[in-house]
């Protein structure tokens, strides 16, 4: 290991990372106000972030500051930071720091405003962008059909019961066809867990139905305990579902609490519609936040961080969308009526009907996709893996020609084009989604391995069933 010291200099911002959530991140990672920040990050500026400071610390600041999308580059003390030849960039290394141990507390040369350097040619010579790794999807159409077509057939022959193998099935397919930088992910759980759960679920489903026919005070009861369970399942299915998924031999886990999910799928939700839909941002937000940093790849959590802002103008968008659609529908109609009542139109007839049902396909499927990639992207490119950092490209235009594509031909096939479009939507979603990779993926998956293997659960939860469809 190297014992020289080196000054660690601010180089610019990630590919694909938000400038001003980086000014956002750096200022509440450092403590530092408005002012310091723009000072760091103005253009034409190299600012020393940290000085003299040895190989090891370098190597954790330059880590954490990638884990919020900023490249620092590290220059060795005796290099002249005046000569171009002397000077020297290393490219970011891949450390594993403890993820809840804050930076060190920056000494007093922290933060430099001289500039350090003028280098000849490019200023990021030798630094390493995060790497971009792409999801990719291999599963075929008609391939896919064969597999759903008999599982359809056998879930009939026995009254749903072959429907817990069928879901394995399915989702061992579609997990097995992606992949991500040539390895595919793998799906371990066994139906006779999902079968429990869905007879668990049916039998309650079934005393429920047959409470309405016995006693409104029963069917209360029993509506009110159903609500009441209601986190206890989406918990148990979403720790089932995480536990057998996994990426290189490396399980995923959950480790959200029911407690946490009464807070964010049943109160933030009641006040999103109590507040009329001005808190639902919120609740959405709350929602992701929950789901995605409570999941664990092996023993490194995900982590979420967005501002409300992105979800408002989500909604906002929704709202006028849906405004000028019904606006353009009364405006149709009281054109329509005018000319009926003087005479220069036709009679009323369906006819009428026809270019009302094609602008609410219309109106469906533009909000409908704007919804959804929305909520995509949103989620994507807010989320990364110790300093790795997804990110989604999907677009409106795109997801909506597919939707449309897709009811097509689902529509003119009689639902026989179903397996057709999972595997589109499916190819879709994973071409628009990819990993920022920065620094050493291996040495991070190989450090998990480790771990897992170290901490492997010995005993599941009794209740290891999954009751979702």
């Amino acid at each position: 290991m190297p014992h020289r010291l080196y000054d660690l200099a601010f180089s610019g911002i990630a590919e694909g990372q938000d400038p001003e959530q980086a000014k956002a991140a750096f200022a509440k990672l450092f403590g530092v106000g408005q002012d310091k920040v723009e000072q760091v990050f103005s253009s034409g500026r190299k600012s020393i972030l940290k000085s003299k400071v040895d190989f090891t610390t370098a190597e954790k600041y330059i880590a954490r500051l990638a884990s919020i999308g900023i490249i620092l580059s590290k220059h060795p003390i005796e290099a002249s930071l005046t000569d171009a030849a002397a000077l020297t960039l290393t490219p970011a290394a891949a450390p594993r720091p403890d993820p809840v141990t804050p930076a060190p507390t920056a000494p007093e040369n922290t933060f430099s405003s001289a500039p350090p350097t003028t280098v000849q040619g490019n200023a990021n010579a030798g630094i390493q962008p995060p790497r971009r790794i792409a999801f990719e999807f291999s599963g075929k159409g008609f391939e896919y059909f064969k597999i759903w077509i008999v599982n359809i057939l056998l879930s009939i022959v026995t009254l749903g019961i072959y429907s817990a193998w069928a879901k394995v099935r399915n989702k061992q397919y579609f997990y097995g066809n992606t992949s991500l930088d040539a390895t595919r992910f793998e799906y371990t759980a066994q139906p006779l867990k999902i079968l429990k759960g869905r007879l668990i679920a049916v039998a309650f489903y079934i005393a429920y139905s047959m409470s309405a026919h016995v006693s409104p005070i029963l069917s209360l009861v029993l509506g009110l305990l159903l609500m009441l369970f209601m986190p206890w399942i989406i918990v148990n299915s979403l720790k089932f579902n995480a536990r057998h998924t996994s990426y290189r031999n490396i399980n995923f886990r959950f480790v959200g609490t029911i407690g946490g999910a009464i807070k964010y799928y049943i109160l933030w939700p009641m006040l999103g519609m109590l507040s009329l839909g001005i808190l639902l941002p919120f609740a959405w937000k709350k929602q992701a936040n929950y789901v995605t940093s409570n999941h664990l790849y092996g023993s490194t959590p995900f982590s979420f961080d967005v501002s409300a802002k992105a979800y408002y103008k989500m909604l906002l968008m929704l709202l006028a969308g849906t405004v000028v659609f019904f606006i353009a529908m009364f405006v149709y109609f009281k054109m329509y009526a005018g000319l009926t009542m003087t005479g220069l139109g036709h009679k009323p007839s369906l006819s009428a009907l026809i270019p009302i049902g094609i602008a609410y396909m219309a109106f469906y499927l533009s909000l409908g996709a704007y919804f959804m990639v929305s909520m995509a992207n949103i989620h994507f490119n807010n989320t990364q893996l110790q300093t790795h950092r997804f990110a989604s490209n999907w677009t409106t235009p795109g997801y909506a020609w597919l939707l449309f594509t897709n009811t097509l031909g689902i529509l003119c096939t009689l639902g026989l084009f179903i397996p057709f479009a999972k595997v589109r939507t499916a190819a879709y979603k994973a071409a628009h989604t990819s990993l920022l990779v920065s620094g050493d993926l291996e040495g991070f998956i190989s450090a998990e391995k480790e771990q897992s293997h170290a901490l492997a659960e010995g005993v599941h939860d009794i209740f290891d069933l999954d009751i979702s469809w």
